[in-house]
């Protein structure tokens, strides 16, 4: 009877191989590494330097009255420009890359990342950049994408493109309109060495230039140097976070 009982065996095992029952352990994936999934939010350093940075997806009024206080405080700044207001104001583009500003990608669509597809993703950011590359002269490295929102899915198709999602360690939630005071306290009182200040200079901020002189003053004291974000980049190691 054995080799009954062999026979029974052998056909057992070739009946669950067919079924997928009878194999060896798939090797586990390899987990995403922090870059993978997450945006930049900081960089890791003992220096008092932050990167203060500006979005701008609509208006005219706003972004010049920045402009002006930066170029007055001689004040390096990064803007996150969309690409429909660059492509609407490329005189002011020009003015900013002929400045000294850095200039990076806010994206094209105002939409939130983590609803697109991969390729809803690399079209959107494409589209921008074929715009500011041009009128900047200077490819754009880093997408911030519109309201912080990003999936890993997301982050993977920027970096399809050569971009670093960046989103941000300090809100000065100037967007609100939640007063001058507010405004100042949130960014001098909440900076941190190595820190990617968010602040918007679009026309819906209405407070924003009225902040930005005690902002840049408060820095100052506490003896913070600010940089762009490509100049920050230098100071020690990217900090990606979720």
């Amino acid at each position: 009877m054995d080799w009954f009982r062999r026979g029974l065996l052998t056909g057992l095992a070739l009946l669950l191989g067919l079924l997928g029952l009878w194999s060896s352990p798939r090797p586990a994936r390899a987990a995403l590494s922090p870059e993978d999934r997450y945006s930049l939010r900081q960089v890791l350093t003992s220096e008092k330097v932050a990167a203060l940075t500006f979005d701008i997806s609509w208006g005219t009024r706003m972004p010049p009255k920045v402009l002006a206080i930066l170029r007055e405080h001689r004040t390096p700044a990064t803007f996150f420009l969309s690409g429909p207001w660059a492509q609407q104001n490329p005189s002011l583009v020009r003015e900013m890359a002929r400045d000294g500003f850095e200039i990076e990608s806010h994206g094209w669509a105002h939409v939130n990342y983590s609803q697109l597809s991969y390729q809803g993703v690399v079209d959107n950011i494409a589209r921008a950049n074929a715009v500011l590359s041009e009128l900047a002269g200077q490819r754009p490295r880093f997408v911030r994408p519109p309201n912080g929102d990003f999936s890993p899915q997301s982050i993977r198709a920027a970096r399809s493109l050569g971009y670093t999602t960046v989103t941000w360690g300090t809100d000065s939630l100037d967007w609100m309109n939640p007063g001058v005071a507010t405004i100042v306290r949130r960014v001098v009182d909440r900076v941190f060495p190595g820190d990617i200040i968010l602040m918007h200079a679009s026309d819906t901020c209405k407070q924003t230039d009225l902040a930005l002189p005690q902002i840049l003053s408060g820095l100052a004291h506490k003896g913070y140097r600010l940089v762009t974000l490509k100049q920050l980049m230098t100071y020690g190691k990217p900090d990606y976070r979720g």
